[in-house]
């Protein structure tokens, strides 16, 4: 019995171990390849049969738009989190308002019961 349980422990630590190292073989091609995509487009950018000031003027524009569009999905991302905390903050209000009803009627049924406690202290 103990030797059978050592032995699927050893086994599980091989998968394990098999398992982060596909992992990190699988992060490493990934940053391998942004890199080299990375490195391939600024080289087409660079070498590009355009004149250095056109080439400019677009990447200007090209980055103009996309901040614009990471402004306006920021907006919309921040409009989207505004309402539904307020909508899980009135949930919240409710519920509390609710239990505080419940807890009100809870002391008002045994005031005795808290003065006893009170003298103990």
């Amino acid at each position: 019995m103990i030797m059978k349980e050592i032995a699927d422990r050893v086994r599980q630590a091989r998968i394990d171990r098999e398992k982060a190292l596909r992992l990190k073989k699988t992060r490493i091609l990934v940053l391998g390849v942004t890199i080299g995509s990375t490195v391939g487009a600024l080289a087409g950018v660079l070498f590009a049969p355009k004149a250095g000031k056109e080439t400019r003027e677009d990447l200007i524009r090209r980055g103009c738009e996309a901040w614009g569009k990471i402004q306006e999905n920021a907006s919309h991302a921040g409009h989207r989190l505004t309402s539904a905390v307020e909508e899980k903050s009135s949930r919240v209000r409710t519920a509390a308002g609710k239990n505080s009803d419940a807890a009100k009627g809870a002391l008002k049924e045994s005031p005795k019961e808290d003065e006893g406690a009170d003298k103990k202290n």
